[in-house]
């Protein structure tokens, strides 16, 4: 007689932003203990709701107001290592713009790429969609070259800035606010500092009030420094939207580079709270929606950080699981052999930590790392692992979209 079949415990978490994005069922030894914790998410507001925002706006006169007499707008809207459902939200400023009598073909889209990779045609299309390629002219911002000094914030960090986006008589940013762990939330000023500084600003920039911030944080040093530095490159107005789980647009603010923010980070607390017991002998991160590169793993740690009591004991487990459709990833300061690269893995303390990664392989990884960091390509490797290092049964939680998922508002310093 056959013997009785044993189910083993589930959960379900999604990959492959802005590649095959989809969800993937993890399976745990049987007698697991396995808790999925779902941020408390929201529907996507279609394009009613993204009228509704550009028809009230923070802070400021509506966009197709401050457009008039102006025939020069710059539009800074940032890269794949970003949410921003940018084919949805650069059409709608294009329409305001076009209310105030400037065709699109005067339109310069600037992709604010930072310290990243320029975009190929085929991430343009993900990105602004095939129409706006059309219509604007648009490119990738350097950082080496092509950038002005314009002044220096009050903490002596030299503001240079993309030529092209001062020339212009209107300046826009177009970005997406998600937890970050030097500037509390992503989008607002930061689009403009590092998003399109050079590398001498970013540099200093990062080697300075960068430091000093942590996830959920929304007035940390680096977010004021980099507000102060929009002030001074005088920024008109920003269009940022909250992602939902399934990056789609929970919400959208517009209007002035603070109030606008501040705005939308209040609805981004709620779109992304999520609630968890701490304790737990391991927890899997997933690096959605920021998973198409490995260099950007920390961010998956939003929930671990910002937790007020530690979600993992001491001597427990935590893996972070990511596609890496595009592998190591680029990043020209923390990338390998960069200024800012980091000497040793990332490590937590009294914890052990593990990455899932199908698409990365460890030839990919610095020297100086890649002896340190437990790195598998399977599930069933990763399992085996967590197995041999919580005998018996064990208590899991499990985070979906872990990037943009917070416990408490405020860092937990876990």
């Amino acid at each position: 007689m056959a013997g009785a079949v044993v189910e083993m415990p589930t959960a379900r978490i999604r990959v492959g932003a802005w590649y095959d994005d989809r969800e993937v069922e993890l399976s745990f030894p049987s007698g697991w203990e396995v808790e999925t914790c779902a941020p408390a998410g929201a529907r996507d507001i279609g394009a009613a709701g993204v009228a509704e925002a550009f028809a009230h706006p923070v802070g400021t006169a509506p966009l197709r107001h401050l457009a008039r007499g102006r025939h020069a707008p710059c539009v800074v809207v940032d890269d794949l290592t970003r949410p921003t459902q940018g084919r949805r939200l650069v059409p709608a400023v294009l329409d305001e713009l076009e209310a105030a009598g400037i065709a699109a073909a005067d339109v310069h889209v600037l992709v604010g790429v930072a310290n990243h990779r320029p975009l190929t045609r085929e991430d343009l299309v993900k990105k602004l969609g095939p129409e706006v390629l059309a219509r604007c002219r648009v490119s990738s911002h350097f950082s080496w070259a092509g950038c002005q000094p314009i002044g220096e914030t009050g903490r002596g960090t030299p503001v240079e800035l993309n030529a092209e986006f001062l020339r212009a008589d209107l300046r826009i940013l177009v970005g997406s606010i998600i937890p970050h762990a030097a500037t509390g939330f992503s989008g607002g000023a930061k689009l403009l500092m590092p998003g399109i500084a050079s590398i001498t600003s970013a540099e200093a920039f990062h080697r300075g009030s960068a430091l000093e911030g942590d996830f959920g944080h929304e007035e940390s040093p680096a977010r004021l420094e980099a507000e102060e530095a929009a002030r001074l490159a005088r920024v008109d107005f920003i269009v940022n939207s909250v992602p939902t789980p399934e990056m789609g647009v929970a919400g959208v603010v517009v209007g002035d580079v603070v109030g606008a923010h501040r705005a939308g980070v209040d609805i981004a607390r709620k779109v992304f709270a999520t609630s968890a017991e701490p304790g737990a002998d391991a927890c899997v991160l997933s690096l959605y929606p920021k998973d198409s590169e490995f260099l950007q793993h920390v961010t998956a740690f939003a929930p671990y950080r910002t937790s007020p009591e530690p979600l993992v004991r001491r001597g427990g487990s935590v893996v972070v699981a990511l596609a890496g459709s595009e592998g190591l990833g680029f990043h020209s300061l923390f990338g390998p052999g960069m200024a800012l690269a980091a000497p040793a893995a990332t490590r937590l303390s009294g914890r052990g930590l593990a990455f899932f990664c199908p698409n990365l392989d460890r030839g990919e990884l610095a020297p100086e790392v890649a002896g340190d960091t437990t790195l598998f390509n399977r599930w069933v490797d990763t399992v085996a692992w967590l197995e041999a290092r919580h005998a018996g049964t064990a208590r899991v939680s499990v985070f979906p979209c872990a990037t943009i998922q917070l416990v408490a508002g405020r860092p937990g310093g876990r």
